[in-house]
């Protein structure tokens, strides 16, 4: 779920890739 989310994300702007994974991190720690 993550890398579609990613990947979908590298398609629209490569920047939202290290963006929407840095929220992803806050968000859901591991």
């Amino acid at each position: 779920m993550v890398n579609t989310i990613l990947k979908e994300a590298d398609l629209f702007c490569p920047n939202s890739v290290r963006i929407n994974f840095t929220i992803y991190l806050i968000f859901f720690p591991t």
